[in-house]
């Protein structure tokens, strides 16, 4: 990132400016702003549903009075929140985009061309500003990350006054960006591997198969190992098998036992490590490298392994659940027979009758 004319021109320090990457939206964008008026509601219909499924967002917190005010890009515990993720301000307050490194590259966006900070960057202590001194009171702006956009890095400014709840920043004595997306805390088994895996719910059981199936890039964005945890026997082979969803991916054991070589995304790709060194109770973590930090990890677990233990149907892992009857179905089977019997036994009595009468005739 360079410097730009705007900063050069009120004598910023070079070498600081170059070393963070500076972007300046300036004065002149903000006359392209377009308002959205913030929706009314439910937390999830705040701002027209904009923030449903940002999972740092809990209330618009009010920086009223603040010339200046910062919101962090890559807040959250993968790097892929804004954080805070709704603020309210003054007309003419300036905010601070600043980067901190985590998460992959980033912008900001505005989704009406308010501003934008233009390619992505990952680079730590990068920042970009933009000055509302054109907004008006109950304007909002929502905007994004680019790669991002669809796990949930979105971000609102409002100006002046929103219909939202309203959160104080110096009492909740923090920004608002420590908000995760694990919805669970891992199996012992795993220490905290799967904290932030959104398909984990248990281990799958697979043992007993010669050769099981995981899909590489499951899940609604392609970013996920499904099934995430599978439990196998030693001997057994693991078959990792693309689905072209969520761009290129790897699978790469974190003590390097299998390594399925750069990134690719082509569907119908597969790499295949058999367990036949592994002992009784170990569990092999791996993840695919370019999208680790939001939540593509998975495990194989060979013997047994300390977690709870879901059946190997109903998964896309190969599981090849066994397709015999359960005790209702045989229950509903055997009324269905006798039903049947009840009306099939009169009409072979009937034709009994009739074949006696046309003997008799005969007769």
């Amino acid at each position: 990132m360079t410097r730009n004319a705007d900063a050069a021109a009120e004598g910023d320090d070079a070498g600081s400016m170059s070393r963070r990457g500076f972007f300046r939206a300036g004065a002149a964008g903000a006359a392209v702003a377009a308002g959205v008026a913030a929706g009314s509601g439910t937390v999830a219909a705040q701002y027209d549903g904009w923030l449903e499924g940002v999972s740092n967002y809990d209330g618009t917190h009010d920086y009223r009075g603040q010339d200046e005010v910062t919101v962090e890009v890559g807040a959250g515990e993968n790097g892929l929140r804004f954080g805070p993720a709704a603020i309210l301000i003054d007309p003419g307050a300036t905010v601070v985009w600043e980067w901190t490194g985590q998460g992959g590259g980033h912008n900001v966006v505005e989704e009406n061309g308010a501003f934008d900070s233009g390619s992505a960057v990952a680079e730590e202590g990068t920042t970009f500003e933009h000055t509302f001194e054109d907004a008006g009171d109950g304007d909002t702006f929502n905007y994004y990350c680019g790669p991002h956009q669809s796990v949930g890095m979105k971000g609102v400014v409002a100006v002046g006054s929103v219909d939202d709840d309203l959160v104080d920043p110096q009492a909740e004595g923090g920004d608002g960006s420590d908000g995760g997306d694990g919805e669970g805390s891992g199996a012992s088994g795993y220490g905290d591997w799967f904290e932030n895996v959104g398909n984990y719910e248990g281990t799958r059981d697979l043992r007993g198969q010669d050769e099981v199936t995981v899909a590489v890039g499951g899940g609604e964005n392609g970013l996920l190992f499904d099934p995430p945890a599978i439990l196998v026997d030693q001997g057994t082979t693991v078959v990792w098998e693309w689905t072209g969803q969520g761009g290129g991916h790897n699978v790469v054991e974190e003590n390097g036992a299998f390594d399925s070589g750069s990134a690719v995304a082509e569907e119908g790709t597969t790499f295949e490590h058999t367990f036949e060194d592994a002992g009784e109770g170990d569990v092999f973590r791996y993840a695919c490298e370019p999208h680790q930090s939001v939540g593509m990890k998975g495990a194989v677990a060979v013997g047994a392994v300390d977690d709870d233990l879901l059946g190997g149907e109903g998964g896309s892992g190969g599981s090849g659940g066994g397709s015999g009857l359960s005790a209702s179905d045989i229950g509903t089977l055997a009324l269905g027979f006798g039903f049947a019997g009840a009306l099939l036994v009169p009409l072979f009595y009937a034709a009994h009758q009739m074949a006696e009468r046309n003997a008799d005739r005969n007769a």
